[in-house]
């Protein structure tokens, strides 16, 4: 009776159009689910079926088999490739032969000594365990063509594909030194000396374009073939001298994440962590792994092109030594280092919570605090109030009054003239002028206890306030000015303007900053104009001119959303709806453009009710003389057409409305 495509089927418990994709390659298939597969086939003897296919033609005898000589199977790289490989090998008519070395010289000498005057074997992959070309003297002149795979010894004349680590290393530092972090470990297995000098070499250049000092202790070499290297990791951690770790392999990736839970030491909100592996679990972890990947595909077919090359003795466009791009993807389990006005680091408000304890302290203490707010009409202070209420009410802690200035100065020093009259134990403030209301938070920063929100007075020291809460205004730049650099990635030479804050606050000057900073950074984009405006109303105007002057502008960053409505109504005046927006901060009017596609592309947004909690809880801590932290930042949320309800629910508290 003949083997059928459903026999196939039902041996590796899949369908027949699996099956099928396997033997076409039609579709992407698991690399596990089609191993079975490629089992099944060969159990059942389907393979003599198919016909017209280069599976159904292996050579045989003589040159029929292609060795791959490398450490282990154990590592997600190298059982990756070996799957890549043999299934290529396939095609080509081709057995695969792989030889464990366990990267051990001798045993791979052993290993390589037999395939030479073995006549099956038409070539050989080699991962070496040795970086001395003396030690392979006999294989380069046996004339048995071979390439190396990942590693290669000090030879400049073999043929050699590698990814490409150094600068996998200088994408992940650049990515934690823009995230804020200086102190940053690179963990190296030492044993590992062929990439070695590449991480090395890739996490200076990270280092010296942002004029951070490179230090010897920051890169650590581990042995973890040595029984104490988890000790060794655990010690390093415990020590917390660094902010973010780069694993510089799968096996230390694992370490990191062991000994960190051994420790209680949590991800992102204590230490930023990169892996280095394949491992599909790393996005299903929570939160999930920003991780290196290689890129075993590209990797595998270079080996593949190069090795048939030199058994068919045919010229190669291949560079001799070719190094393949490492993927960096971001997920989770980085932190955006947000800092304080004097480049403290910002923590995060749950890094900041109460014990029972000093709940229980608070309720008896009959604490008073007053509240000296900037501006209080629109929905989006009272949230940031409501929180404030709430959170103070929960501990017993009375509120006596809150003020709103409407944004002037003078007005604000009024109103604090009198809240200092009521005795409060603590104010909380948001400042409407850093300069002119200076000299009268001075002077209450000496009678009470004072917490600050986004700005900073002049002239301030850290000893003069508790706390200094904000959004995370560098993630917050950046957010806005990502979702400009995502929208126009697919285009060249891309003319931006920014319109910035005039008034030299703390938090807009951050968040303009590290906007600009990420918009610089992209090739295909140029700033072509930065203009900045003293007064909201004034935007409309100085839009006009801006785009008169520049009319090739083809995005626009604006520094929060109440400006933005301002240069909305100017473009829509100037019929130049085709320029788009990214800006901070949700509303109504924005939210409004925004689910229609007019204009606005998207926002990063503070989450006022979120930051409401965090100030009413770091006044609690302030008010117990338990202040741990200066500063800390809240998180911003980037809102995108495709997630505005679900943001609106999140940041406004409210069912998305019917615009």
């Amino acid at each position: 009776m003949s083997v059928t495509i459903k026999n196939v089927a039902e041996m590796a418990g899949v369908s027949t159009a699996t099956v099928s994709h396997v033997i076409n390659k039609t579709r992407y298939v698991n690399p596990d689910l089609a191993k079975k597969v490629e089992q099944a086939i060969w159990d059942s003897g389907y393979i003599t079926k198919l016909k017209n296919k280069k599976i159904s033609h292996y050579k045989s005898g003589k040159a029929s088999e292609i060795a791959f000589v490398l450490p282990n199977t154990k590592n997600d790289l190298y059982s990756h490739l070996v799957l890549h490989i043999s299934n290529l090998l396939n095609d080509e008519g081709f057995i695969l032969s792989t030889y464990l070395s366990d990267g051990n010289y001798l045993k791979e000498k052993h290993i390589l000594n037999e395939l030479i005057s073995n006549r099956r074997i038409a070539g050989i992959i080699l991962v070496p365990a040795s970086r001395d070309e003396r030690d392979y003297e006999k294989l380069i002149k046996s004339e048995t063509p071979f390439i190396c795979l990942d590693k290669s010894f000090t030879n400049k004349g073999v043929t050699a594909v590698f990814s490409d680590h150094a600068d996998a290393i200088y994408k992940s530092t650049k990515h934690l030194i823009k995230s804020g972090h200086e102190n940053i470990s690179l963990l190296i297995e030492n044993e590992n000396q062929h990439s070695y000098d590449d991480f090395l070499k890739g996490y200076v250049k990270a280092l010296k374009e942002y004029d951070i000092p490179f230090r010897e202790q920051y890169v650590i070499s581990i042995n973890t073939n040595h029984s104490t290297y988890h000790e060794e990791v655990k010690n390093l951690l415990e020590c917390k001298t660094s902010t973010a770790y780069i694993a510089g392999s799968n096996t230390l990736t694992l370490k990191i994440l062991e000994c960190a839970d051994d420790l209680g030491i949590t991800y992102p909100s204590e230490i930023s962590i990169i892996g280095f592996g394949d491992n599909e679990w790393c996005e299903r972890l929570s939160p999930s792994l920003s991780t290196l990947k290689h890129n075993t595909i590209e990797l595998s077919k270079l080996a593949i092109q190069m090795i048939l090359n030199k058994i068919n003795h045919l010229p190669s466009e291949i560079k001799e030594s070719t190094r393949v791009p490492v993927d960096l993807t971001i997920r989770e389990s980085t932190q955006n280092i947000s800092r304080g006005p004097f480049g403290e680091m910002a923590v995060y408000p749950e890094q900041n919570m109460l014990t029972e304890e000093e709940i229980e302290e608070l309720h008896n203490g009959d604490y008073k605090v007053a509240i000296s707010f900037h501006y209080s009409g629109d929905k989006w202070t009272k949230l940031h109030e409501q929180a404030i209420k709430d959170t103070l009410n929960r501990y017993g802690i009375r509120l006596l009054s809150t003020t709103d200035a409407h944004f002037d100065p003078i007005l604000q020093v009024t109103q604090l003239e009198s809240l200092i009259m009521q005795k409060p134990d603590a104010i909380i403030a948001l400042p409407t002028d850093e300069v002119r209301t200076a000299k009268k938070f001075k002077e209450i920063s000496q009678k009470t206890k004072l917490i600050l929100l986004n700005n900073m007075p002049d002239g301030f020291e850290p000893d003069d306030y508790a706390c200094w809460i904000s959004v995370n205004e560098r993630e917050n730049g950046q957010n806005a000015a990502k979702i400009l650099v995502d929208h126009f990635k697919e285009e060249k030479e891309v003319k931006i303007g920014m319109l910035t804050h005039g008034t030299p606050f703390f938090a807009t000057k951050q968040r303009d900053f590290f906007a600009e900073q990420i918009l610089k950074e992209n090739e295909n984009m140029e700033i072509v104009a930065r203009r900045d405006f003293q007064k909201v109303e004034n935007t409309y105007d100085v839009c006009i001119d801006m785009i008169k002057k520049n009319p090739d502008i083809k995005g626009l960053y604006i520094t929060w959303e109440r400006p933005a409505l301002q240069a909305i109504k100017a473009l829509e005046d100037m019929n130049r709806e085709d320029i788009v927006i990214s800006t901070t901060d949700l509303d109504y009017d924005i939210a409004s453009y925004l689910t229609k596609g007019k204009m606005v592309i998207g926002l990063s947004s503070q989450r006022p009710f979120e930051q409401g909690t965090a100030v009413a809880i770091a006044t609690a801590k302030a008010l117990l003389g338990k202040n741990e932290h200066k500063s800390i930042g809240v998180p911003p949320y980037t809102v995108l057409r495709r997630n505005l309800p679900k943001a609106w629910r999140d940041i406004i508290k409210t069912e998305f409305p019917n615009f």
